[in-house]
């Protein structure tokens, strides 16, 4: 059995733009798109319906009018999507291997510090902070407000939300469990758990729908997905395999 590299593109250099066409009935103008997944599903937003070419069903959404939506919760892509300006430029990739709808997979993965992935990883933790508040089993600091800056949990706490599934991602800071952000506590939910119907879960799942977006953080960014004619051979990642 011998070995050979084999080179495969970044999915980067698979991004597409396109329009929002505006469909319905007697020229409505509504949009010809809809969309599903968001963090509050532990998915990235995900194109579900489309008319008018562009945007194929299934292509993960990047982008809406500039805005990156990685990270977002369906409620907040759809409330972009509806208060853009038309014509509405969306930036969409088909889903595969290292970049699919599972949200938690892609924040799970350990890229080379800058790299493109390393700083959407960044960009959709900034997203995710927008409404989530993070688990950490460390005692409140002076003026730290539980609910607010962290939910303060006990060890067994966290343990039982990590096992759950209702944690995007966790882990351990000098000793202390962290998790940037809950699905559960306060928060979301997700379709990994074993029992999505539980009512606990389903709570916390509204609440983030219905959360403010949190004050301290900004939905400005400057880490836009652009730059896709980036030369083919900047963007590949080598793979061995068997031949």
């Amino acid at each position: 059995m011998s070995k050979a590299t084999v080179k495969k593109l970044h999915w980067r250099s698979k991004v597409q733009e396109s329009f929002v066409p505006l469909g319905g009935a007697n020229g409505s103008g509504e949009l010809g798109l809809a969309v599903g997944g968001g963090a509050d599903y532990g998915e990235f937003p995900f194109v579900t319906a489309a008319s008018g070419g562009g945007a194929t069903v299934s292509d993960i959404i990047l982008e809406i009018g500039g805005t990156p939506v990685l990270g977002m919760t369906l409620g907040d892509v759809r409330g972009v999507l509806n208060s853009c300006p038309h014509p509405i430029r969306i930036k969409t990739v088909s889903p595969g291997s290292s970049l699919c709808k599972d949200l938690r997979l892609y924040l799970s993965k350990c890229f080379t510090p800058g790299c493109m992935d390393s700083q959407l990883q960044q960009l959709i933790r900034e997203n995710l902070y927008l409404r989530a508040v993070p688990c950490t089993t460390r005692q409140p600091r002076d003026g730290e407000i539980s609910g607010v800056d962290y939910n303060f949990v006990s060890v067994e706490e966290f343990f039982s939300l990590e096992e759950s599934g209702a944690l995007l991602e966790s882990g351990k800071f000098k000793g202390t469990k962290t998790n940037a952000p809950s699905k559960e506590v306060k928060k979301k939910n997700t379709r990994k758990v074993t029992n999505p119907q539980n009512p606990t879960l389903s709570h916390h799942r509204k609440l983030l729908r219905d959360a403010p977006p949190r004050p301290h953080q900004s939905r400005e960014s400057t880490n836009h997905l652009s730059g896709t004619s980036q030369p083919a051979e900047e963007l590949q990642d080598q793979e061995q395999v068997s031949e």
